[in-house]
């Protein structure tokens, strides 16, 4: 049996890579790529490939709000997130969106193969080098219920600004990295300041990092 695969990235130069790779494997029938995650997303419900190979920052939609959107509407596709996180953060929020492999992008040549294969099998995949960050994922059951609550009306999208926030990322660094406006970031600031139900200077930062390893 042929396994379908497509590919999102918005670097060409990286996505062209792994094309190369995923077109080499015995048994892979790739048939797309995509520049965004709206042109994921849309080249999912056209092709419904069996994997879907996706860049965790994309624009329009991240990887894992492809992840969301996809498995909301029910289809079979099973999806593996790129990245060059090696924070257990967005680790979680990509196995929680319904991803089975979890890909560094350090060493994503030399490891898809072996996590495409695993992910055809019904198997989770995650890059060996995570396994010493990733520790026991019941931290986040610290976090008090209504500050739990709260953060997990946020997007997908919000959450990431959040972790980039905790990060000491600024606002333009941000935008850099998501592909938008500062402006956007700013709105998007806003909007999870108002959601969490804080206020004051610097509140959406001293709430960032002392939730840091919880959320």
């Amino acid at each position: 049996m042929m396994h379908k695969v497509i590919i999102a990235d918005d670097h060409p130069i990286f996505r062209t890579g792994i094309r190369e790779v995923v077109s080499n494997i015995p048994g892979i029938d790739f048939c797309g790529e995509a520049k965004d995650g709206m042109e994921a997303y849309q080249l999912i419900l056209k092709t419904r490939p069996h994997i879907a190979i996706l860049d965790l920052e994309m624009p329009i939609l991240s990887g894992i709000d492809v992840c969301e959107k996809v498995a909301g509407e029910k289809h079979d596709t099973r999806f593996i997130i790129l990245t060059m996180h090696k924070d257990k953060h967005f680790f979680e929020d990509a196995m929680r969106s319904g991803a089975m492999g979890y890909l560094l992008k350090d060493n994503a040549v030399s490891e898809l193969v072996a996590c495409i294969q695993a992910v055809s099998a019904g198997n989770k995949y995650v890059s060996p080098a995570m396994s010493a960050l990733l520790g026991d994922f019941n931290d986040r059951e610290r976090l008090p219920d209504q500050v739990r609550k709260l953060y997990d009306t946020l997007t997908s999208t919000e959450k990431i600004i959040v972790k980039l926030i905790a990060q000491s990322s600024t606002s333009k660094e941000i935008a850099d990295n998501l592909f938008v406006s500062q402006n956007t970031i700013e709105n998007h600031r806003a909007n999870i300041t108002k959601k969490l139900s804080i206020e004051g200077k610097n509140s959406l930062l001293k709430f960032a990092l002392q939730y840091k390893g919880l959320l």
